[in-house]
């Protein structure tokens, strides 16, 4: 899948420059709360219900370790059975 078609395109990218050339040293990464530095991988982190919004820089291994997680969620939780039945 293309980065564009997974949200990742020039309008994503251009929020990420612009959110890491607003980062000061020490600033508190959206998903753990630690801090950031410049020259760390950081991310720009969607928002987990709207991929149109952003929760603002995050370590890239928090980020994308809360994304693997939610997937695996996913694809967990689409192998359970309703139940159909009121008991």
């Amino acid at each position: 899948m293309r980065t564009v078609a997974r949200g990742y395109g020039g309008a994503h990218q251009r929020a990420r420059r612009r959110a890491l050339a607003n980062l000061h040293d020490g600033d508190a990464c959206c998903r753990c709360g630690g801090p950031m530095f410049r020259g760390q991988p950081l991310d720009l982190d969607h928002d987990d219900n709207d991929r149109n919004t952003y929760n603002g820089l995050a370590h890239t291994t928090c980020n994308r370790s809360a994304g693997a997680l939610r997937g695996a969620m996913l694809r967990y939780t689409a192998h359970i059975p309703r139940q159909t039945r009121v008991w």
